[in-house]
């Protein structure tokens, strides 16, 4: 009689058998370490030292996984102190101000802390979370003229107060009922200015006696962008729209009233003996002396934790490329020596470099804000600027309000393209496409209506670019199609000739790639896989990628003709020849950032960490 067994015995039998290949896996796991441990300096200001004399430099830092923290420079010495917060999940500040006591407010991310150090006894208060739980983000601080402590919030443009001498919070409710950010600015009659961004922006003036808001803008001239508020030495609101030049003096609380920029008495940011200083970096803190022309460098000295992550690609030299998020920074991984650098500086862009591209030998690097294309040659020495002799170059942003690259491919009709969302306030992403030749960009926005391009492709046997869309738009918008689109564009006529949705229902196509039979695959923020045929240009397929929160920009032909993917707790593998997606390894950590692969080596981002993972297996046989 055959024997059979029975399924209660199955599940335990195939768990045992899969946890018995972990060590294994395991074993081709490596950390390769943190490449960059710069923070990000978000502000500087002058402040008050131990002895509550305003004769202090404060430059305010933020860093990954690691609390925020002050660097109190003595512009006299250069001697520095480094005030870490109290906080680990509090790792920057937008904003700061300082209260009658001259003691300093922080508002932090990412759950919007309202933090106080004191500087004559060195020790931070953590003051709660006045604007409520929902809150991640202190957009910015102010102190008005009663002593209290004004700030607004994200994602729920809340205003909110704390005062200093009773220590009450007072959550006053958003300011506007759609948009996301709000920016008060404490006026001298008593009032408080809050700039609303971005998708509409606006002006709202909130009396905090009669506890009522009142718009300025009328709704017409509510229009995506931003909108800047000073406080002026003569006590009055100015406001500066960054889409033009001109200046507004806020005329009694009820209108604007255009001024020359000559004419704003912009408070100065400087010592009290007239010296300014500006920051070169993160690295130099320049003091100059604006009478005598005399100028002094400090040298920034600070320890950090390691900065975050956020893009890992392949370069022309065989090496391995990423960027860590804010602050940008360029680093190199070379399988064939083991060495890890942090190359610097990669753009005037500071916040991360989005995507990257090899063409030819030469690197090209396309980052957030503005969508600022560099480029870098391996071969030469590293000097970063704009120059002709600079590397890595940057060669200017890329136009026409694209904002963040997120996918590049490079080498279709000796060109690089670079798909992204827009700017703040604005729906409908673009193509941008760069010839290295001419040194000339061209864009094209709105290609899918009101969505942003998330994933490209380059299918080579038809000479076509697959493009994958979110319906996404600039931060600061909700959106308004429902469902992500996969398009075909041509890379000679430089058009779009077809457009598809792929998985009903699915936001945003996170990844493509093409299979060596000319199929492109995708996967969607759902955690779905489609295939579509390019050719007959339609979906011949849909199922489950099996595997939780599929990382962005993440999918690549393997050397055995498989596709490879990471997912938040899992590295898979997809076979062409069957769609069957199968396990490759489960990591020791969480997979945050990607994909880089180098033969069998697949690198990946953890927080600060570069990972590396061998496939343990040899090559399977080709896909025929």
């Amino acid at each position: 009689m055959a024997f059979r067994l029975h399924p209660r015995f199955f599940i335990p039998i195939m768990t045992f058998l899969i946890l018995s290949l972990l060590p294994k896996i395991s074993s081709a796991q490596k950390d390769l370490g943190i490449p960059v441990r710069d923070a990000i300096l978000w502000t500087s200001f002058v402040g008050p030292g131990k002895t509550r004399v305003m004769d202090t430099i404060y430059l305010s830092f933020g860093q990954y996984d690691a609390p925020l923290f002050l660097l109190a420079v003595n512009p006299d010495t250069g001697q520095m102190r480094q005030f870490n917060g109290p906080l680990p999940s509090e790792m920057g500040s937008w904003g700061f101000t300082i209260d009658h006591e001259n003691r300093i407010y922080l508002g932090s991310y990412y759950s919007a802390h309202l933090l106080r150090f004191d500087p004559k006894t060195e020790k931070w208060d953590d003051l709660g979370r006045p604007g409520g739980e929902s809150e991640s983000f202190i957009c910015k601080l102010t102190t008005g003229r009663d002593g209290k402590i004004w700030g607004g919030t994200f994602p729920s443009a809340k205003l909110f107060s704390y005062d200093p001498q009773t220590g009450v919070a007072q959550d006053y409710g958003r300011m506007d009922p759609d948009q996301f950010y709000c920016y008060p600015t404490a006026g001298e009659d008593g009032l408080i200015y809050c700039s609303i961004q971005f998708e509409k922006m606006d002006i709202v003036i909130f009396d905090p006696v009669k506890r009522v808001k009142k718009p300025l803008l009328a709704a017409e001239s509510r229009k995506p962008g931003r909108v800047n508020l000073y406080l002026g030495r003569d006590g009055m609101i100015y406001s500066h729209f960054a889409s033009s030049d001109q200046w507004f003096r806020v005329e009694d609380a009820e209108r604007l009233i255009g001024v020359p920029r000559s004419d704003v008495p912009l408070i100065p940011r400087a010592l009290p003996d007239g010296r300014d200083f500006s920051s070169i970096g993160n690295d130099i803190l320049r003091i100059k002396n604006p009478a005598t022309q005399e100028e002094k460098e400090i040298q920034i000295r600070y320890e950090a934790a390691g900065a975050y992550i956020f893009l890992l690609g392949n370069g022309p030299d065989a090496k391995i490329y990423g960027s860590s998020m804010l602050p940008l920074r360029l680093f190199a991984y070379d399988p064939r020596d083991n060495s890890l650098v942090n190359l610097g500086k990669a753009s005037h862009a500071t916040g991360e470099i989005y995507s990257m591209s090899s063409l030819k030998d030469k690197l090209y690097l396309c980052s957030y804000p503005e969508a600022r294309l560099s480029v870098y040659d391996p071969s030469k020495p590293v000097r970063f600027g704009d120059s002709g002799d600079s590397n890595p170059r940057d060669l200017g942003t890329m136009g026409a309000e694209l904002y963040r690259p997120r996918a590049m491919i490079s080498g279709p009709h000796g060109n690089v393209y670079i798909g992204g969302y827009p700017d703040y306030g604005l729906l409908g992403g673009a193509i941008g496409v760069y010839d290295p030749e001419k040194n000339e960009k061209r864009i094209y926005r709105h290609i899918i209506t009101n969505q942003s391009i998330a994933s490209l492709s380059y299918i080579e046997k038809l000479d076509l670019i697959a493009a994958g869309s979110s319906v996404r738009g600039g931060t600061g918008t909700r959106a308004v199609e429902k469902e992500a689109k996969l398009m075909l564009w041509d890379p000679k006529e430089e058009k779009k000739i077809f457009e598809i949705t792929p998985v009903p229902g699915a936001k945003t196509v996170l990844s493509l790639a093409t299979a060596v039979d000319g199929l492109v695959y995708g996967i969607t923020n759902d955690e779905k896989v489609f295939v579509f045929d390019p050719g007959k240009r339609e979906i011949t397929k849909v199922f489950d990628l099996g595997f939780k929160e599929p990382r962005e920009i993440s999918l690549q032909l393997g050397p055995d003709l498989r596709l490879y993917g990471l997912a938040k707790e899992a590295i898979f593998s997809i076979d062409p020849r069957n769609d069957h997606v199968s396990i490759v390894a489960v990591p020791p950590v969480l997979i945050d950032s990607g994909m880089a692969m180098v033969g069998r080596k697949i690198y990946y981002g953890s927080g600060a960490a570069l990972w590396e993972f061998e496939i343990s297996i040899e090559p399977s046989k080709p896909v025929e």
